[in-house]
């Protein structure tokens, strides 16, 4: 039988192989950690890159929820007699009215003079939309700014109709009927941008472009909020 001899066992080489393993075991653990690491990393900025979205979506809809009121405001049609009264000490003001000035002009400009007071009002509201077109459109793409910039146009609109109201008290009303007719229809269309309710078709134009965006948004973004709910995928 032979005998394990002590004696005849480098240990110096076994050392040398000892240390050599220990080297790729500790590279290992090493190559492990940073890559277990990255992981985490990847995972953490996936996480924080979603909570991002949800609190822009919801920042996004709040605004366009405030949007929409503000259209509801600015086009209504009611003008009560505090109001009133302080449009036409603006009026007054800026020369535009003065105690002479026949009643009927004094109302479409009081009523043009609404419109502008109103929108103007929202001025912090139509900001914050200016502010938040770049951002959603860098985060969720040019369809959600497209949705955004969509109540930005009505407003502009708003505001030219507004404008067009007023031009119409400096004129007088035409004898010729045909061009009467013409005016009727020019002053009935402008009345169906700037006032809120039905117009003669039945249709609100504004009303229903502006409730299009917000549902619109809805679409996009309740999906992107409910994500982590039951109403979520």
């Amino acid at each position: 039988m032979a005998w394990f001899n002590c004696g005849t066992i480098d240990w110096t080489a076994v050392g040398s192989m000892l240390s050599g393993i220990g080297t790729v075991v500790g590279a290992g653990a090493v190559f492990y950690a940073a890559h277990k690491g990255s992981d985490t990393f990847r995972q953490w900025r996936r996480q924080k890159n979603a909570e991002r979205r949800i609190e822009l979506a919801e920042q996004i809809l709040t605004l366009a929820y405030k949007v929409r009121r503000a259209f509801e405001g600015v086009r209504s049609p009611a003008i009560w007699g505090g109001e009133r009264a302080d449009l036409e000490a603006q009026l007054r003001e800026s020369g535009l009215i003065s105690d002479e000035t026949p009643e009927g002009t004094k109302v479409t400009l009081v009523e043009a003079q609404a419109v502008v007071t109103r929108a103007n009002y929202h001025k912090n509201l139509w900001d914050s939309l200016l502010d938040m077109m770049p951002v959603a459109k860098a985060i969720f793409g040019d369809e959600i700014e497209a949705m955004l910039n969509e109540f930005w146009t009505l407003r502009t609109k708003l505001l030219q109709a507004s404008k067009r109201h007023a031009t119409f008290a400096a004129k007088r009303y035409p004898s010729n009927e045909k061009d009467l007719e013409r005016r009727f229809k020019r002053e009935a269309e402008i009345q169906d941008v700037i006032w809120s309710g039905a117009s003669e078709d039945g249709v609100d134009k504004v009303a229903d472009a502006v409730n299009a965006a917000v549902h619109g948004l809805e679409c996009k973004l309740l999906i992107i909020i409910r994500s982590d709910t039951s109403f979520g995928l």
